[in-house]
């Protein structure tokens, strides 16, 4: 156990600001998927899914997780479900059995989905998060997400267990 005067305490405006994000973006997340799913019956993660696939000709499933920001067996069973409904197919790479190393792509009826959900996305996008901020907060908020991605991507080996 550490001592607590090496614990690095948030001071109040650190604070504020983690706790602010914290709120803000589990609000946005739970508003642009319900709206995504009462619009279009995808979920935020379907919708993540068939836009990174309608940016390749196909993708492995581990590259789809990678993506997605999410593990192999959650993808699996994500694109599991969106084949099921016709909008994603799984091709085999190489006669592998095993599902996961699979590569997969849109369907012509995938993209029609997207498409449709993506009108009502964009204004849920708008309507929750850009139309409140400025010019100057739209860039510092940009500048700053892509930081943190970018080193979060940079140095997995520093990630909390």
């Amino acid at each position: 156990m550490t001592e607590d005067s090496a614990v690095p305490w948030l001071d109040d405006a650190e604070q504020i600001a983690w706790r602010s994000f914290m709120n803000g973006t589990q609000r946005l997340f739970d508003a642009i998927n319900d709206s995504l799913v009462e619009t279009s019956g995808l979920t935020f993660a379907d919708y993540r899914i068939l836009v990174l696939l309608s940016e390749n000709d196909q993708l492995r499933m581990s590259a789809l997780a990678d993506g997605a920001l999410s593990t192999k067996s959650t993808i699996s069973r994500r694109v599991a479900r969106l084949a099921e409904a016709g909008f994603v197919e799984r091709l085999a790479k190489d006669h592998d059995k095993d599902a996961r190393n699979r590569v997969c792509r849109i369907t012509p009826a995938g993209r029609d989905k997207l498409h449709e959900a993506a009108k009502e996305h964009v204004v849920a996008v708008r309507t929750y998060l850009l139309d409140h901020l400025d010019d100057h907060e739209r860039e510092a908020m940009g500048t700053t997400f892509s930081k943190v991605d970018k080193w979060l991507r940079d140095n997995p080996q520093t990630r909390v267990k």
